[in-house]
């Protein structure tokens, strides 16, 4: 469980759009408040990333037709980009803003040309990273799922060069498997360094994972009040809580509520693996808790804000970026721009 986690008011006793204003009667009161992480500590963003592998792996056990690409920006490409997402900004996007947004317009303008040629969109999963030497550009890993020419990837991408695979005897070599998958989550999790208060972005399409849910193995996760099975046994036979996408989909409205009573019943709590009860007092659990934030900030992961460092390192982005762009501008000028 996350390790700063805050109590919000359940949107579900709040009159809402979704109720039409009638709310509906709170018949424990543990549920008027719900627990939401920070999503920045070791524990949200392992969480992200467990969800995000299973949910792959479990997809490419139906579509074989995945194909593993890293997408980068050449300086003329970064360029375009900029002057493109920020034409209506009163205020100019800078630093790591401009950084997602240059990969959000960059995907859905690659996407359209895709669909404009194919009749359709093409199936995606990527995730950003920022680079550690040199220019420190934007770039993208990811997974595409087609039975087309790879090589057609690259004639659409446009911005610059796509990784597609080795090369061996004139053709590419590429497949996607669990080392595939591994190796493209850890960018949800992993911290950088260089960009500590950089978050990775995922561009996906909809409906990874799905197939878990349409098939015969979610029947054990089906409710059965206490007795309910809520994880998911990967291939190794290792236990792994339920991403939240598949109970969302397996579990109502009133039985994910229950699902979470019956935990609160436990009266125990998880902290990074560890369990602890809490029926006598709740002292354990907090000392576990500081002892795994202590750990939480010296491995660089976020959650409590250090709100000079942060600002720090956002400067720092966006002077290295001011100057990286107006090297561009001035090699445009003289017609040099790769």
């Amino acid at each position: 469980m996350c390790l700063y986690p805050k109590l919000i008011d359940n949107p579900k006793y709040r009159a809402n759009k979704k109720n039409g204003g009638n709310i509906p009667p709170i018949r424990d009161s543990r549920v008027k408040k719900v627990p939401i992480g920070c999503g920045d500590c070791m524990e949200c963003r392992k969480q992200k990333a467990r969800g995000w592998q299973v949910r792959l792996l479990e997809d490419l056990k139906e579509h074989k037709n995945g194909k593993f690409i890293t997408l980068t920006f050449s300086g003329e490409a970064l360029l375009k980009l900029r002057d493109y997402v920020n034409r209506d900004k009163e205020k100019p996007y800078e630093g790591y803003e401009l950084d997602n947004m240059t990969c959000i317009a960059a995907v859905r303008l690659f996407l359209e040309r895709w669909r404009k040629e194919y009749k359709k969109s093409l199936r995606h999963w990527f995730v950003t990273e920022l680079g550690h030497s040199g220019t420190e550009h934007v770039h993208i890993h990811g997974i595409v799922w087609t039975d087309q020419d790879i090589k057609n990837v690259v004639r659409h991408w446009q911005y610059g060069h796509v990784w597609i695979g080795e090369q061996k005897n004139g053709k590419v070599i590429n497949y996607v498997n669990e080392r595939t998958v591994n190796y493209i989550v850890k960018y949800v999790h992993k911290v950088d360094e260089k960009h500590r208060y950089y978050k990775s972005m995922i561009l996906t399409s909809a409906g990874i994972g799905r197939c878990y849910t349409k098939g015969h193995d979610w029947k054990k996760n089906k409710y059965k009040g206490k007795a309910t099975d809520t994880t998911y046994r990967s291939r190794q036979g290792f236990k792994i809580a339920m991403p939240n996408y598949w109970r969302n989909k397996i579990y109502t409205e009133h039985e994910r509520e229950l699902l979470w009573l019956h935990m609160l019943d436990k009266m125990e709590r998880w902290v990074c693996g560890e369990r602890v009860s809490i029926k006598d007092d709740d002292k354990e659990y907090y000392r576990l808790v500081e002892y795994y934030r202590v750990k939480n900030v010296k491995l660089g992961y976020g959650g409590l804000k250090t709100w000079e460092q942060e600002q720090y390192e956002r400067e720092r982005r966006i002077i290295k970026q001011r100057e990286r762009y107006r090297e561009l501008d001035i090699k445009r000028a003289a017609g040099k721009t790769a």
